[in-house]
């Protein structure tokens, strides 16, 4: 984005993003849902989802990261306060980061597991040894992240419902689209 646009307003290429990521996103986590209930010798196949899958979230979400340093920031809707949209978008922010740094700690994780890491039918060379050093504290890591990243959503939809209710902004802002 190059130039800044209307009020309430974020460009194509941000709409694109936020609904793939927030597709990608709502697939990977039916994939965690289901990962756990399944029994460890038929779980191949959602391994390599979830790891194809966390890996194109990480990308994008870098991305995105990127795209806030580098792109001025959309201004608020009428209305909404500068203050009160900053903090929406902050929250938003660490969503992203959080995404980023489950996936860079997945890896390492599945790694220390001594478990090979399948992107796509390719075979990832590890760039950690196993080990339980590795492979406890990164287990416990990239689960609490991926709890973490739950309370953030959490709050960020609470937070946009009282938006809603305080500046009249409108409840369609809290989905992917043009509209922040």
């Amino acid at each position: 984005m190059s130039k800044q646009l209307a009020p309430g307003i974020q460009d194509r290429r941000s709409t694109i993003m936020g609904y793939v990521l927030a597709l990608l996103f709502f697939v990977l986590f039916i994939n965690i849902i289901n990962l756990p209930r399944t029994a460890l010798d038929q779980r191949a196949t959602l391994r390599l989802v979830h790891d194809s899958l966390g890996l194109i979230v990480l990308l994008l979400a870098a991305v995105r990261l990127y795209w806030y340093y580098r792109d001025p920031a959309p201004r608020p809707p009428s209305g909404l306060p500068e203050k009160s949209f900053a903090f929406n978008r902050t929250i938003l922010v660490f969503l992203y980061v959080t995404f980023t740094i489950t996936g860079v700690i997945g890896f390492i994780y599945a790694w220390g597991e001594g478990r090979d890491i399948v992107l796509f039918g390719t075979t990832l060379p590890a760039l950690v040894a196993r080990g339980e050093a590795v492979r406890i504290p990164m287990g416990y890591l990239h689960s609490s992240l991926g709890f973490y990243y739950l309370m953030l959503l959490t709050i960020w939809f609470a937070f946009g419902f009282y938006q809603h209710l305080r500046y009249k902004v409108g409840l369609r802002r809290l989905l992917p689209g043009a509209r922040v």
